[in-house]
């Protein structure tokens, strides 16, 4: 595991920023003095707490990565709140944060493409993204059939993956994906 070093507080603002870049220019043409120059830190600062490019860009997309499972299951875990805006507010969370910014493509294209150097991490974030999906539509009982809750999962996050390249805001990006939740958990 790799070790974390200086404050955490300050690191949390260099990934922040390290996202922007990256998302930006791409892996291969981000550069730490380009994030460096972004966060407002010195190259040492940051060679202090990343020691190179690669884990510099692992550890920006694994924040966000767990940012927006966090979010997504917070959504699913909303009391009070009717299944159907609970399953859109958890798509919107995991899949639609950066819908109708100038980060969208750019950030798609890291997850998706960047799997050389994300290894593992991207697959897992959204199998565990599904899997909470799967969870919240079995708990409700709905609904049966013949489609399970786990298919039901799988469509929604498709429907989901789509509909982000499709539109140009994100309140259109939720719209859509009303209409897909109400179609999938339909009696």
């Amino acid at each position: 595991m790799t070790e974390v070093r200086g404050d955490s507080h300050r690191r949390e603002q260099v990934l922040a920023t390290a996202l922007t870049v990256f998302a930006t220019f791409g892996y291969r043409k981000a550069s730490m003095d380009a994030v460096a120059q972004a966060a407002d830190i010195s190259r040492p600062g940051l060679y202090f707490l990343f020691s190179n490019k690669q884990e510099l860009f692992r550890a920006t997309m694994r924040q966000e990565l767990d940012t927006a499972l966090e979010d997504a299951r917070a959504a699913l875990k909303t009391p009070g709140a009717e299944l159907e805006a609970r399953v859109v507010a958890a798509l919107d969370a995991y899949l639609g944060r950066y819908v109708g910014t100038h980060l969208s493509e750019g950030v798609d294209g890291l997850l998706e493409n960047g799997a050389v150097r994300l290894n593992e991490m991207y697959d897992e974030s959204r199998a565990a993204f599904i899997d909470e999906l799967t969870e919240a539509v079995a708990a409700s009982g709905r609904p049966g059939g013949d489609v399970t809750p786990r298919q039901i999962a799988d469509v929604l996050e498709a429907a989901g993956e789509g509909w982000k390249h499709r539109v140009t805001t994100r309140h259109e990006f939720v719209e859509m994906l009303g209409v897909a939740v109400r179609v999938a958990l339909r009696p």
